[in-house]
């Protein structure tokens, strides 16, 4: 398996493109959600390799990138993206961020609007204090019981009406595979987020939601979408679709993200 160092930490990666970017396309870095991996975007990417360099990565304390005790935040999770990007030489990238990765994306597109081509929010949370109580007890859980109590709730509760037994076992399997010390970490860094600062997000900017998503709501996807200051920017729903949109509707959501970058300057 394939490791790049980002900061102090040893983040599992795949390149889609390792000897670097086609010459007439975009490099996509991509952050997957909580209790996920890189591999939730393998039903998208085979959309883009084509054209595009993908890079996917497991967020530090993720899948196969070991945790190592670090505290952990939205923006130490966006700082590991840019660092991951320097070790790989690339100067921007198209970054697409699912869930808690959503949180990174728009962190990055205020934080480090020279690095970012155009930003892609899947289903992104917004800060509130129901999503501190839910997250604070997910860490105490999963570091009394383990993972199994959110492998055998979230592939169930978290999909729309459209989703399969098939998918709901690849979540199951994703959830399963997690450290439950990173994963509490992870919950941590979510319940301790800020709204970024959408107003500083001027990087053309596509938001996809899940018409039943129950766990980054409509409401909150809306509000992030009307205060990013993006001029090019727009809102796709996806009906019968939930929370985990790259495994309920892959297709159509590559069909989205390589529709989006077509319209960006490479």
């Amino acid at each position: 398996m394939p490791f790049v160092q980002a900061n102090t930490h040893r983040l599992n990666y795949a390149d889609s493109h390792p000897d670097g970017a086609p010459t007439n396309g975009h490099t996509f870095v991509f952050i997957h959600g909580l209790g996920s991996s890189q591999n939730y975007y393998y039903p998208v990417t085979p959309r883009l390799s084509e054209k595009h360099r993908c890079i996917t990565l497991d967020t530090y304390g993720a899948a196969r990138s070991p945790y190592t005790n670090d505290a952990i935040s939205i923006p130490s999770i966006a700082d590991d993206v840019i660092s991951v990007l320097d070790a790989m030489k690339v100067p921007k990238a198209i970054a697409v961020g699912h869930s808690m990765g959503g949180l990174v994306v728009t962190e990055l597109g205020s934080r480090y609007a020279d690095r970012v081509q155009g930003i892609v929010a899947i289903g992104p949370t917004h800060p509130s204090e129901m999503l501190v109580t839910v997250m604070g007890k997910r860490a105490e859980t999963v570091l009394d019981a383990g993972m199994e109590p959110m492998a055998n709730t979230i592939p169930f509760a978290a999909v729309g009406s459209r989703s399969t037994a098939l998918q709901k076992a690849f979540i199951r399997e994703l959830v399963s595979g997690q450290d439950p010390k990173g994963y509490a970490a992870l919950c941590r860094a979510i319940a301790s987020a800020r709204p970024s600062d959408y107003a500083a997000i001027t990087a053309p900017f596509l938001l996809i939601a899940g018409e039943e998503d129950k766990s980054a709501s409509m409401e909150g996807c809306q509000h992030i979408f009307a205060h990013v200051s993006s001029q090019s920017k727009s809102l796709e729903v996806l009906k019968g679709v939930g929370h985990w949109h790259c495994i309920e509707a892959g297709d159509e959501v590559g069909e989205l993200i390589a529709k989006f970058a077509a319209g960006i300057s490479v």
